[in-house]
């Protein structure tokens, strides 16, 4: 289980948190205008916001994880 959680933190770590707001982005837009929502632009905006407070939460705890490489 620590194995996990380390490599996970260690992933959250090496992230570039706007390549993946761009992709959530991208892929809410695109499920919203398929899904013929009219507020598409907005609520695809939103809810690249909620993950990307997921994202920067996630990356908050990751930093008070040391790296496998560092620690060596």
């Amino acid at each position: 289980m620590q194995v996990d959680l380390r490599s996970l933190m260690s992933f959250f770590n090496r992230m570039n948190v706007l390549a993946w707001l761009a992709g959530i982005w991208i892929a809410h837009a695109l499920l919203y205008l398929a899904l013929g929502t009219a507020t598409w632009l907005g609520t695809s905006i939103l809810a690249a916001a909620f993950y990307g407070i997921v994202i920067l939460v996630g990356k908050l705890v990751a930093s008070r994880y040391p790296d496998k490489e560092e620690s060596k």
